[in-house]
């Protein structure tokens, strides 16, 4: 279950900006995260681990909003840019096997949603 690991780094990453957050604000409500499909993540395991990861900490209780990017791919051979289907990475048009990502490998988090203190 790679997710847990994903997870770990997301987490810490987190409430690292959380805590710079300015002036101090209130709890965290949700996080936004953007995936690219290269990841292969089932969100279901990233959920649970993110539970499990944020139990006693600002983010308890925060809800994990994750956005998974298709994996896009353009030929060399012929030009074609689309989606590719894994594992397979060949062109939908031509069946080359030359093919450049443009899209997929992301993995960042796009937003914090926190409570404004008084």
């Amino acid at each position: 279950m790679h997710e847990f690991s994903i997870c770990q780094r997301i987490v810490e990453a987190l409430l690292e900006e959380y805590a710079a957050l300015e002036p101090p604000v209130g709890r965290l409500k949700s996080v936004r995260v953007v995936t690219g499909g290269m990841h292969q993540i089932v969100p279901d395991y990233l959920q649970t681990a993110y539970a499990l990861l944020t139990k006693e900490t600002p983010a308890e209780g925060s809800w994990l909003n994750l956005v998974v990017q298709p994996v896009i791919g353009h030929c060399s051979s012929c030009g074609w840019e689309g989606e590719i289907e894994l594992p397979f990475f060949k062109c939908a048009a031509c069946d080359a096997l030359q093919i450049e990502l443009l899209q997929g490998r992301e993995l960042y988090i796009d937003g914090l949603e926190v409570e404004i203190g008084e």
